[in-house]
């Protein structure tokens, strides 16, 4: 009789356990996506109408140039989300849309560390990723993926 009340005892603490667990991701995702939809509504209903100039004292130089910077590559970590992905949602809080240089490739969420790094450097040189002959029979997957035809940034191919 006691097993069978520690049973119960049990399935009962499991199910509350999941039940708070559940909760709380829901209140992660929720507040995740009302941050998304306000952001996207404040930006649609309340759009500056400020035209600032500002003058400089000072040239330029060449080093200064916006075109001579490098991209910056934002890579999500394991079992992030990537492109098209959980609706609207942006991985990196918009940083993505709010300058050109910002490269965020989609890589798989769910692959070794080792598959993701060679996926990342056949994005940004382009080409066929080729995770080499040994890994793909240790790790039983094919030695080719995906190809990457056009070279994100001219300045990653120097």
């Amino acid at each position: 009789m006691i097993r069978w009340w520690v049973a119960a005892l049990q399935l009962a603490e499991l199910f509350v356990s999941s039940v708070v667990h559940m909760l709380y991701g829901f209140y992660i995702f929720s507040t995740a996506v009302a941050g998304d939809l306000s952001l996207a509504l404040n930006e649609y209903l309340f759009k500056p109408n400020m035209n600032v100039e500002v003058k400089e004292d000072v040239p330029r130089g060449p080093s200064a140039n916006a075109e001579n910077l490098p991209p910056i590559v934002l890579v999500r970590g394991i079992f992030g989300f990537g492109k098209g992905r959980l609706g609207g949602l942006s991985y990196f809080a918009g940083a993505e849309k709010k300058d050109e240089r910002v490269l965020v490739p989609d890589l798989g969420s769910l692959t070794s560390t080792y598959d993701r790094a060679r996926e990342l450097f056949y994005y940004l040189k382009g080409g066929q990723v080729d995770y080499g002959e040994e890994h793909s029979k240790a790790c039983g997957h094919s030695q080719f993926g995906r190809v990457y035809e056009q070279v994100p940034d001219p300045l990653l191919c120097n």
